[in-house]
């Protein structure tokens, strides 16, 4: 009986010292492949009315939406009075699944699941939210930190392609 006293007393001393706290989640952790994997990137910039919604799942299927439509930004947008409603591009295109391990990998490394706090040093002119679930590991937040906005930034223009649109 008082084995198991001081052996139950052990693992609550050590649970209060933080030795092992299961309200801690590492921000940095390998990424496995899932399909359940999946991140959304919305970036605007802040004088124009442009904005781009980049999906990437981890099953390799990629969506980008761009545009100054409600649409863009809502799926279930409801003002089709609007003067911008038809501003809507669409495309998807298919990676592979390793691929996308690798981007949300790098995205981890740069501190995707670091808490963003607004710096001296953060932009101003453009936008970035963040929202997505990898590896159980869920994140919705604006970007501040200056080198992981850089990279999201990069990462959109690489699959949003402008394209000029014809009258």
């Amino acid at each position: 009986m008082k084995i198991a006293i001081i052996s139950l007393s052990t693992v609550a001393l050590t649970l209060v010292i933080g030795c092992f706290n299961p309200f801690f989640t590492n921000p940095h952790f390998r990424v496995e492949e899932s399909g359940l994997n999946w991140i959304e990137v919305y970036s605007k910039q802040i004088p124009g009315a442009q904005l781009t919604r980049l999906r990437i799942d981890g099953s390799g299927i990629v969506k980008v939406r761009s545009g100054s439509s409600p649409l863009v930004g809502d799926s279930y947008a409801k003002d089709p009075a609007n003067a911008s409603w038809e501003d809507i591009r669409n495309s998807q295109l298919t990676i592979p699944r390793q691929e996308v391990v690798q981007i949300f990998q790098e995205l981890v490394n740069n501190g995707l699941f670091v808490e963003q706090k607004m710096q001296d040093d953060s932009p101003s002119n453009h936008l970035i939210r963040v929202s997505g679930n990898i590896d159980n590991h869920t994140v919705n937040a604006i970007i501040f930190d200056p080198v992981l906005h850089e990279h999201l930034k990069s990462l959109v223009m690489l699959f949003d392609r402008p394209r000029r649109r014809l009258p």
